[in-house]
């Protein structure tokens, strides 16, 4: 028994570990990125935690902190306590608002079923595939390499182009989709990748631009390629299509996934807190003049109970913020993009 019980705990420890890298990993390669959408949410609100916790310990270190008198720190508690209730039951509230809108009839879910259905059968066409991945995660990445096989073609034919403006554009777009396939690609064979990822790295790119570039290749260029690179670039703008409607599909069944957990948090968080907060301000409502607890005790404690009361704020921040962030990325509606500008010319350069 001892034995297994040490594997498992080297597991789960081997677990830990591996979750913190790919975390780590994808900090180092878009910090700004991690703190908005990709990073684990409980990480980015500890982030913002310990700035938090350092301003209080300088505030009791510095001594302004009136322990003694109990009026300003009910005021606090008070305050922390009211707010917490009030956003814990909203967001609960919108939670099983959300959730109740999955009750459809019969009618709706076997009409959703097909029209998902249809569309895995043209991915799998598209692929050459007989049957592709019902993972999200899995199957983002059989579109993936199914990109990087497309750019691996036309990179062999770019010479293609009759002239020098034409091969450029080609290569420019080639460089572009081909660092960002690689990087996602890299992201979802990770051990610790799963839908959420697959999500996040299909939004950290705009491939309404890019699919533009492929038909500007494909059609407005026509006359300057071959038909062996029109045909790999029609396979290309398919797939980059595929993608798209992939992140919409799987964007819809995260956002009620992360209101729950979102929910779910709030409620082991808020409990706990609002229960150490009750608390404080009974202690403090001893009847006595003196301090209802030693003053060493109280500059650990008062600090500690208040800290802990903004933890539901920041797991909401960092929640909302994703979800705003997922809500922009996929505001528009393809193939119409607010992200190209008026009247854009072929020789435009956009950044995937």
């Amino acid at each position: 028994m001892s034995g297994t019980a040490s594997v498992a705990g080297d597991g789960a420890e081997g677990g830990v570990v591996s979750w913190l890298a790919f975390e780590y990993e994808l900090l180092r390669h878009d910090g700004r990125e991690w703190v908005l959408l990709t990073g684990d949410r409980v990480l980015v609100a500890t982030l913002g935690f310990l700035p938090l916790v350092a301003a209080l310990a300088a505030v009791v270190l510095s001594g302004l902190a009136p322990f003694q008198k109990e009026t300003p720190v009910l005021f606090l508690l008070f305050a922390l306590i009211g707010a917490n209730f009030t956003l814990i039951a909203i967001v609960t509230s919108l939670s099983q608002f959300v959730l109740g809108r999955r009750l459809e009839s019969p009618g709706e879910i076997r009409q959703k079923m097909d029209e998902t259905i249809d569309y895995r059968e043209e991915v799998a066409r598209t692929a050459g595939e007989r049957v592709v991945p019902v993972q999200p995660d899995m199957f983002f990445l059989l579109l993936y390499r199914e990109a990087r096989m497309e750019l691996d073609v036309l990179e062999d034919v770019q010479l293609e182009g009759r002239t020098k403006l034409a091969r450029e554009e080609l290569s420019n777009l080639l460089a572009d989709l081909g660092e960002h396939c690689e990087y996602v690609i890299d992201v979802l064979t990770s051990p610790s990748s799963g839908t959420k990822q697959a999500l996040f790295v299909s939004l950290s790119a705009d491939y309404e631009s890019a699919v533009h570039r492929v038909w500007n290749l494909q059609w407005g260029w026509a006359d300057e390629y071959t038909e062996e690179a029109a045909e790999p670039l029609g396979r290309l703008a398919g797939t980059l299509q595929h993608i798209e409607v992939a992140t919409r599909l799987f964007k819809t069944v995260f956002i009620e996934s992360e209101i729950a957990e979102l929910s779910r948090y709030l409620l082991y968080a808020g409990l706990p807190v609002q229960i150490m907060a009750l608390a404080l301000t009974l202690v403090y409502t001893t009847p006595g003049a003196a301090p209802p607890l030693p003053v060493a005790v109280l500059r650990v404690v008062v600090p500690g109970v208040i800290a802990a009361g903004f933890v539901p704020f920041l797991l909401l921040g960092s929640y909302v913020i994703r979800l705003t962030v997922v809500a922009n990325r996929t505001a528009d509606t393809f193939p119409f993009s607010s992200h190209l500008s008026t009247g854009m010319a072929v020789t435009d350069e956009f950044d995937l």
